[in-house]
């Protein structure tokens, strides 16, 4: 197996080549990442006649599926100028984006297929309070209008992505080892194939997803109706306040605010995200999307891949939700050890936490005189998009040279300063 990582901004976009030349996109990454850093190498791929054989979107927030969602508008925007020269208009502009190469299927559990008829339910309200959150004074306040604000952009693009790939625009196969289905433990009766790798499927189990949707109906059943309040409200006071939100009560904003994704402050979408086991001639690449590290050990210990201690080590780990402190514990890091730990993140919402970079490299050394590892950072001090981004590398950064001190030679790191870089496996 060989992994490229790509620098994707604060998301996730990586790609999977198994030994006989089998292909797996590993989400997209930021729209823009996508188009400086991916979109050339695709392109590349799609001029050497190779193709992507499967795209595989954990979940559906911006920072996993906007790159996806460009992908397939470029090949759109091709398809089209294909037609038009086709059909009698020479002239017509040739795409100014590389084209990607041929994509022979993608899981993806769209966001439709996931709720149903909440879908625009849940798009109108998080809309609608999105911007009452971020209006706030209180700095909690203003992380929860940013999250729901993240979620509300995040839904559309899934749809979007849903709409490209039908058999009415690209017709490109969903889900198609799980019978079209949503993709899930229970949808897929044995691992699937890329190749000579083996894809085992570790998680959601169709009762996340069904939580999921309890949830959702739930948080609507509780703040629609404030959502329309708080509106009512803020349009009655808007000429006299200035600032619509504060006119509403902060306990009610606060209410609002902290009831979506309250388990362990993970979103509910993060809680859906499709896992991966990859495995290949003995080596192993574990990919967990923003999963919480209780769903990896259970979707693990479900598929027979933990020892009788309930351990399992691979040789790279894509370390869950861009090292945020809310989806990993001590107990994961005892459980799940790795050669390379990959960490997708750029210093926005301070990730990759700097407690969980120093709880995963001191349960390592807990071990004693155990195995080298690797940290590999796909951003850098000097790379990262944001003033605050860069100033948060600038401490992982401090933080893994004296962990590095520390380790007697056992920890090495890597920061991605270019396009991509390749992971051992």
């Amino acid at each position: 197996m060989k992994l490229t990582v790509f620098r994707s901004e604060k998301g996730d976009c990586l790609l999977l080549t198994s030994k006989n030349g089998k292909r797996m996109l590993i989400d997209g990454g930021m729209e823009k990442s996508y188009e400086n850093h991916v979109a050339p190498k695709l392109g590349r791929l799609r001029d050497a006649n190779k193709k992507v054989d499967l795209v595989y979107v954990s979940h559906i927030d911006r920072d996993h599926i906007s790159g996806v969602l460009r992908m397939l508008d470029d090949e759109a925007a091709w398809r089209v100028h294909e037609f038009q020269v086709a059909n009698g208009n020479p002239g017509h502009p040739i795409p100014q984006t590389p084209r990607p190469p041929k994509l022979g299927g993608i899981w993806h559990n769209a966001f439709r297929d996931q709720l149903g008829n909440l879908t625009e339910r849940v798009e109108d309200t998080l809309a609608a309070s999105a911007p009452l959150l971020l209006a706030a004074d209180a700095a909690e306040l203003r992380r929860d209008g940013s999250k729901q604000g993240l979620l509300a952009q995040s839904i559309p693009e899934a749809l979007k992505v849903s709409r490209r790939i039908g058999p009415n625009q690209l017709d490109i196969a969903l889900n198609k080892q799980f019978a079209g289905k949503l993709a899930t433990v229970e949808g897929i009766a044995q691992a699937a194939k890329l190749g000579t790798v083996t894809l085992t499927v570790i998680g959601p189990f169709a009762a996340d997803v069904t939580k999921l949707r309890a949830e959702w109906k739930a948080w609507l059943e509780t703040h629609g109706e404030a959502v329309l309040a708080i509106q009512h409200r803020a349009a009655a006071d808007e000429e006299s306040m200035g600032s619509s939100a504060l006119a509403w009560p902060a306990s009610q904003l606060i209410a609002l605010g902290n009831e979506l994704g309250a388990r362990s402050k993970v979103t509910t979408p993060n809680l859906a995200s499709i896992m991966l086991l990859a495995e290949e001639g003995g080596r192993r690449v574990l990919l967990t999307g923003d999963g919480h590290w209780q769903d990896i050990l259970h979707g693990l210990e479900r598929r027979g891949k933990l020892d009788p201690a309930g351990k399992l080590h691979v040789e790279v780990l894509k370390v869950q939700h861009h090292g945020s402190e809310h989806n990993i514990e001590q107990q994961f890091c005892d459980a799940i050890t790795a050669d390379h730990y990959v960490f997708c993140a750029n210093g926005e919402h301070a990730n990759p936490d700097l407690r969980v970079v120093s709880l995963i490299a001191e349960r390592r050394f807990a071990e004693g005189a155990g195995a080298p590892f690797t940290f590999w950072f796909n951003s850098h001090s000097s790379v990262a998009e944001t003033a605050a981004g860069r100033a948060h590398m600038s401490e992982v950064e401090t933080l893994v040279g004296q962990l590095e001190q520390q380790s007697g030679g056992r920890l090495r790191s890597e920061s991605l300063l270019g396009d991509s870089f390749e992971v051992p496996v």
